[in-house]
């Protein structure tokens, strides 16, 4: 059996050269719900911590569908767009919440057709930073020896620590966008309210001047 040491770095090399599929090369053909789980369990396979860690199941693509976060099926298939945004889904989701999940895809696809070209921005993404954090994690690993669990523990911990404090800016980042969205809305609303009474005012006072000066 490899050290834990060693079966770190075989797996964090097989994650180095783990992408997501293109858009243009995600399945032609409409899937089934259980020919999308066979598909997205081969894609998702090296994020799986044990066989128990299922990445992705028929009620989580119900939820996302429920919740509005994915479009609905078509005549009960999944087509290139569901597949790419449920693994967009299932990758963001490790760090947020789905409604926060939501916020960025509805901001990210909002009246557009380049869905294509989102996606693999997105996959492009996901790519520069398992690359940057491996090279990162390699380079702590080379003062640890092969079973220091101690040294390993405070690495992981680490590396906890540092994710953390970006999931918590992600998060307020989040907030403030909405914060911002919710006060543009009510004062687009107090807006019209008052162009609506300024108008009724108006023509409030047309019809008195016109009654006086009969």
């Amino acid at each position: 059996m490899d050290s834990i040491k060693k079966a770190l770095e075989n797996w964090m090399n097989e994650l180095n050269n783990f992408s997501f599929k293109d858009y243009e090369a995600l399945p032609d053909l409409d899937l089934y719900m259980d020919q999308v789980i066979q598909f997205l369990d081969k894609q998702l396979y090296i994020f799986q911590t044990s066989t128990m860690d299922k990445q992705i199941t028929p009620s989580m693509i119900n939820n996302y569908v429920k919740g509005e976060v994915l479009p609905s099926p078509i005549a009960k298939k999944y087509n290139k767009e569901h597949l790419a945004l449920i693994e967009e889904i299932c990758t963001l989701k490790q760090v947020l919440s789905i409604a926060e999940v939501k916020q960025i895809i509805d901001s990210e696809y909002k009246d557009s057709v380049a869905k294509a070209e989102i996606f693999n921005k997105f996959n492009r993404l996901n790519n520069e930073k398992i690359e940057v954090s491996v090279l990162e994690a390699f380079k702590h690993l080379n003062d640890i020896e092969e079973n220091d669990t101690q040294a390993l523990t405070e690495l992981a911990m680490d590396f906890a620590m540092t994710a953390n404090t970006y999931i918590q800016i992600s998060k307020r980042i989040l907030y403030l966008i909405r914060a911002y969205e919710i006060a543009e809305k009510a004062k687009e609303a107090m807006e019209k309210r008052k162009e609506k009474k300024d108008k009724k005012d108006e023509k409030e006072e047309e019809i008195e001047a016109s009654s006086v000066s009969k």
